[in-house]
């Protein structure tokens, strides 16, 4: 094998400082890559810590409201039409409001892991003063009943509007 000339040897120098700079290049950037993705989860798992932090400030009082949650939610009794129920109860006191009820219907049956819901479908008119009254009494945290589904529009004339809703009752799971 001969000896490299000088102009060779200087390419080859040349070669491997190109190749070792690439290395370099490649594996500075995998570091840097790891670094951030090491940064990103650091900062996950401090907002995390503040998060579950923040929750065990307030254990006491989600603890009250669970405890209240079971004492109060309403069961679902075996002889029971909760639907019905349902119905006549918010049928009663929207006549008490003087609102005419248009249609009304019954909804789907839903059960979830902590709770199931029963709801009705209303569409009613009346006086938006009475309306207003009327929603805030149905949507009491005593009751467990909650509007899921609503839309007002304006009536004929203009202290009268058209309601359009969806309330379910929430009752306690099956156990």
């Amino acid at each position: 094998m001969r000896a490299l000339t000088k102009r060779e040897r200087r390419l080859a120098v040349i070669l491997v400082l190109a190749l070792f700079a690439m290395a370099n290049f490649f594996g500075l950037s995998y570091i840097f890559g790891l670094a951030s993705d090491s940064s990103r989860a650091v900062a996950d798992l401090r907002s995390q810590e503040q998060s579950n932090a923040l929750w065990l400030r307030e254990k006491d009082l989600w603890l009250k409201r669970k405890e209240w949650i079971e004492k109060s939610q309403p069961r679902i009794q075996p002889n029971q039409a909760p639907q019905s129920d349902l119905l006549e109860s918010l049928t009663a006191s929207a006549k008490s409001n003087q609102l005419q009820i248009v249609e009304q219907s019954f909804g789907e049956i839903q059960s979830k892991p902590n709770y199931q819901a029963v709801s009705v479908r209303f569409k009613l008119s009346g006086a938006l003063q009475n309306v207003v009254k009327w929603l805030v009494q149905v949507q009491q945290p005593e009751l467990f009943q909650v509007i899921t589904s609503f839309s007002l529009k304006s009536g004929d004339e203009p202290p009268t509007v058209n309601v359009e809703l969806e309330i379910a009752r929430w009752y306690a799971p099956k156990s």
